[in-house]
C-alpha cells in the first residue's frame, strides 16, 4: 500500500520543489488544502495506471480512488471563510458535479456560505416578485404542481381499494403530472438570475423538492444552475460590474 507521503505528494518523488509547494498548500484555507491533495492524488492515479500499469498495483489504485473521493467530498464540505475559497470552491464543485464524482453539493452550510459572501445591505426586505416576477413565477408553478403531485400520489395510493380502472387513470394523471414538474424546475434551472435573491429562491426550490424527488435529473441541472449564477454574482460583487464572460449553458 502507499504511504500517505506519496498519497499526497510530499515523498522524494516530487522533489525539494514540491515539498516547498505542499508546505505552502498546508497553509492555506481548508478548501484549498483539500484541491491540492485531491490534484495530488488524481495524478497518483494517472502515473500509476500510465507508467506502472495494472500489475500488482490494485490495492494502491484502490486505495486512491478511495481517497479521491473522501477529498471530493471534502471539498464540498469544507469551509470556505472568504469569498475568495468560495469562488474556489464552487469552480471545483462544478467540475466534480460535471464529472460525476459527487451528487448533491447545495447543503445548508453550502448556499449559507454562498448567501453571506453575497450579502450587502437590504438584502433581506427586497422581494423576488419584484425583482425577478419572471423566476418568481416560475419557482410559484414549481410549488403548485410539487404540492399537486403529493395530492395525486395519495389518490394513486387510495385507488389500490377503489378498483384497478381507478387506479390507471391516477397513474397516467401522475405521470404527466410528473412530466409537467420536470419541465418546470428544467425552466427555473435555465434562468439566468440577477439577484442574491433570485440565487436563494433557486436554493429553496432544490431544497425543498430534494425531500421527495432526489433522482430527478433537472435536480441536478437546477443545483449546476445555482453555482453557475453564483459565479456571476460573485464576479459581480468583487468587481463591481457584470462579467464580460457569457455565463455557461446547464443541462
Amino acid at each position: 500500500m502507499l504511504r500517505g507521503d506519496e498519497l499526497f505528494g510530499c515523498g522524494s518523488s516530487y522533489g525539494d520543489d514540491s515539498q516547498q509547494s505542499s508546505r505552502g498548500w498546508e497553509n492555506q484555507g481548508p478548501v484549498c488544502r483539500s484541491c491540492y491533495e485531491y490534484v495530488v492524488v488524481t495524478w497518483r492515479l494517472k502515473h500509476i495506471e500510465a507508467v506502472q500499469g495494472h500489475s500488482h498495483q490494485t490495492d494502491d489504485i484502490d486505495a486512491l480512488w478511495r481517497k479521491r473521493a473522501e477529498l471530493a467530498r471534502r471539498i464540498v464540505d469544507a469551509a470556505a471563510p472568504t469569498i475568495q475559497e468560495l469562488l474556489l470552491k464552487v469552480a471545483m464543485t462544478a467540475s466534480l458535479l460535471s464529472e460525476g464524482e459527487v451528487g448533491v453539493v447545495l447543503t445548508p452550510q453550502y448556499m449559507e456560505e454562498c448567501a453571506r459572501a453575497l450579502a450587502q445591505d437590504g438584502d433581506g426586505e427586497q422581494c423576488l416578485r419584484a425583482l425577478e416576477p419572471e423566476l418568481w413565477a416560475l419557482c410559484q408553478r414549481v410549488q403548485e404542481q410539487t404540492a399537486a403531485i403529493e395530492a395525486r400520489w395519495d389518490c394513486v395510493e387510495q385507488s389500490e381499494e377503489a378498483g384497478r380502472l381507478d387506479e390507471l387513470r391516477d397513474g397516467s394523471s401522475l405521470s404527466m403530472a410528473w412530466a409537467e414538474l420536470h419541465e418546470s424546475v428544467w425552466s427555473v434551472a435555465r434562468y439566468e438570475t440577477m439577484t442574491t435573491v433570485g440565487l436563494r429562491a433557486k436554493g429553496k426550490i432544490f431544497s425543498d423538492l430534494l425531500d421527495f424527488f432526489n433522482a430527478m435529473d433537472c435536480l441536478f441541472a437546477l443545483q449546476d444552475s445555482y453555482l453557475r449564477d453564483f459565479d456571476y454574482l460573485a464576479y459581480r460583487r468583487l468587481h463591481g460590474r457584470d462579467s464580460p464572460m457569457p455565463r455557461r449553458s446547464v443541462g
